[in-house]
């Protein structure tokens, strides 16, 4: 699972950290902090997936994503 963990942080630290000329489509930044929110939401990370959903909240204006 450490993998996932690994995997969902880089999407949240991409997502933040990139500048908008790195990403190709205008919904990129909120596609990856959706994919990190679900991936989160399988392994348990309650804390980052509280973070990563009041970034989409921002982001996203309101809405956030998880897994159904």
């Amino acid at each position: 699972m450490s993998g996932l963990r690994e995997q969902a942080e880089a999407l949240l630290l991409a997502s933040c950290y990139l500048p908008p000329g790195f990403l190709s489509a205008p919904g990129q930044r909120v596609g990856m902090l959706a994919e990190a929110a679900r991936t989160l939401e399988k392994i348990g990370d309650r804390r980052l997936l509280h973070d990563c959903q009041q970034m989409l909240m921002r982001l996203g204006g309101g809405t956030t994503v998880t897994s159904s």
